[in-house]
């Protein structure tokens, strides 16, 4: 009766010890797991947009400021905007847009980008929206322009990353 008992106690553990190696959990860092970090100058957050900003500084003669703005839209959609604004009627005005894209512990890379020039003007405005994979964090940088009589001012902007799930 002691070695029956003994027996199903061993084969109670054999089974127990089989079934625990069958069902293992493999155990991957989620993107939502580097909530809060920064990259690349970027903190990765889970809101439903951002805004990155460059204002002029206060010498600058043609370019005022710029702005670049990322929208979580939903089902994968993403927001894209931006401007660019002078303080005068300029010959050029450039807007360069930028989306970039990180899964969380790798830099940004660029994933698309968009080119827009405007002449004789004192802004330029961007917007559009596009379908990209989820489970990354995008973010915007903006490249803005004004060109008056050959001279140029330049500065940039670039917003956080938003997670798109």
């Amino acid at each position: 009766m002691k070695k029956a008992m003994k027996l199903k106690s061993l084969l109670f553990c054999a089974m127990l010890v089989f079934a625990l190696a069958v069902n293992t959990v493999n155990v991957q860092a989620d993107a939502l797991d580097y909530l809060g970090n920064t990259i690349d100058e970027s903190v990765l957050t889970n809101d439903m947009e951002s805004v990155g900003t460059y204002q002029s500084v206060a010498r600058s003669t043609y370019l005022h400021e710029g702005y670049v703005r990322i929208t979580n839209n939903g089902n994968g959609y993403v927001g894209i905007g931006g401007a660019t604004l002078c303080n005068v009627t300029c010959n050029t005005v450039k807007l360069n847009v930028y989306l970039e894209r990180s899964s969380g512990p790798e830099d940004f890379y660029s994933y698309k980008k968009w080119e827009n020039v405007d002449y004789s003007t004192n802004s330029l405005y961007f917007s559009t929206q596009i379908k990209v994979e989820k489970g990354y964090y995008y973010r915007l940088r903006g490249y803005h322009s004004c060109t008056k009589n050959g001279v140029t001012e330049n500065g940039g902007s670039v917003t956080d990353g938003i997670y798109i799930g």
